[in-house]
């Protein structure tokens, strides 16, 4: 499958209180397509921090880790988006050894981009879910977009409908319902023995 690099656009909430933010992705070069991952108010911080090239007065997970990884002789190269299902995108991490062989391990996709930031290696996606789940209908500015419900979380999806229903937007919250009911669905018949 062909890989995109990609590199993190901005962050912004989408619940109030600021309990979910959207994390905006951009392919480098090329058509520009965006992704949202709506992630937590802990991975937005780390995230951010990462951003701005902090570094704290004692290390943060995401510091230790690389600090571990340094005296172990490894160093993270890459990171790959590689699957988005029910709003939960998966990530690869590639880490190179002192020998200089490789290999991948499984990693939620906010950590592996806070270690992207803070260790500079680039990020990646296949082409297939960036076309796919793409922000469309964007606003000239750049201000409003549509996300793909595909890639919220059920936790997320059930606070937007809460939230739609207090402003009284009852489609909107009709639709999230619906979405809401298809997933649990889904979890109550793998669940199954």
């Amino acid at each position: 499958m062909n890989e995109i690099e990609i590199k993190v656009l901005d962050m912004s909430a989408v619940l109030r209180p600021s309990e979910a933010f959207a994390l905006v992705l951009e392919e480098l070069g090329g058509h520009f397509r965006k992704l949202a991952l709506i992630i937590g108010k802990q991975e937005a911080q780390a995230i951010k921090m990462g951003l701005m090239s902090y570094t704290p007065p004692r290390p943060f997970t995401h510091d230790l880790m690389l600090a571990v990884m340094k005296e172990g002789g490894l160093n993270p190269v890459k990171g790959l988006i590689y699957e988005v299902k029910d709003g939960i995108y998966s990530s690869y991490l590639y880490v190179q050894r002192a020998d200089g062989t490789e290999f991948q391990v499984d990693a939620r996709t906010t950590d592996v981009i806070s270690l992207a930031l803070r260790k500079k290696f680039p990020l990646y996606v296949y082409e297939d879910i960036l076309e796919r789940e793409q922000l469309r209908n964007i606003s000239p500015d750049g201000s409003t977009y549509t996300v793909s419900v595909n890639t919220i979380d059920l936790d997320s999806l059930k606070k937007a409908m809460a939230e739609a229903v207090e402003q009284e937007d009852y489609e909107r919250a009709s639709q999230l319902r619906d979405e809401i009911r298809k997933r649990e669905g889904k979890e109550k018949n793998t669940n199954q023995p």
